[in-house]
């Protein structure tokens, strides 16, 4: 039998309180944090001196100079030169914007055409936006392209549109609908339409529709291009 001797003051080990392992806490950093904070010094450097920084969608980062784009990848390397007015999709974000793009002529009439009832005008982006189920994009060219990625914007870049609607008339040989009845008329793929185009007034044949039927593409003598549908009269042959 083995004897035990204690110390005056000596405490057993079998007297210790139980001591609990507190686990360190788990940070989580989200993915689109991390890729921001690895551009920090490329942002601060060039925050007061760009036109704008964009991060793409690629996980890429634009600094828009006066003169040219740097472009820098994934790996904060500046890996080639751009030229200015670099186009960018509506997922992408912008960053830092000390310059504003503007439209132009061109796409004041497509969205015209279009009436849409909001629409997007990034600071930054010669874009115009239409929101909806698939975004319709204006680029300065006057194309009217289609994503299927959802535009990052703040709320004092997207304004409402007054709808206004133009007023019906009627061409020798077709009645033309009334606005009061454009709204109970659905329109389909090959209809005879009324439209009117940059202050020309025409019949032409429906050739898509989009935008989840608010969006017509229509074809006249040569020409086709998108109409909003309350801008567009359906034909009903005598």
């Amino acid at each position: 039998m083995k004897s035990e001797c204690f110390i005056e003051g000596q405490i057993s080990i079998f007297d210790l309180p139980a001591i609990e392992v507190i686990k360190p806490k788990e940070i989580i950093i989200k993915e689109k944090d991390k890729e921001i904070d690895k551009f920090d010094s490329i942002i601060k450097l060039y925050s007061k001196s760009c036109s704008r920084i964009v991060k793409t969608c690629s996980g890429a980062l634009l600094v828009e100079l006066d003169d040219k784009t740097l472009y820098f990848n994934s790996k904060v390397i500046n890996e080639f030169n751009l030229h200015i007015n670099v186009g960018i999709m509506p997922e992408e974000e912008i960053i830092v914007v000390n310059v504003d793009k503007k439209i132009n002529e061109i796409q004041k009439q497509k969205l015209e055409a279009l009436q849409p009832k909001q629409y997007i005008k990034r600071k930054g982006d010669a874009n115009l936006i239409i929101p909806g189920e698939k975004t319709i994009v204006i680029n300065p060219k006057g194309w009217v392209l289609e994503y299927e990625q959802k535009p990052r914007y703040h709320e004092n870049e997207i304004f409402n549109m007054e709808v206004n609607l133009q007023k019906s008339y009627v061409n020798n040989n077709n009645n033309i609908k009334e606005p009061s009845d454009i709204a109970s008329i659905e329109f389909k793929v090959d209809d005879e339409v009324a439209i009117e185009y940059q202050g020309i007034k025409a019949i032409g044949k429906v050739v898509r529709i989009y935008n989840n039927g608010e969006t017509l593409n229509v074809k006249w003598d040569g020409k086709q291009t998108a109409f909003y549908y309350r801008n567009v009269r359906k034909v009903k042959l005598l």
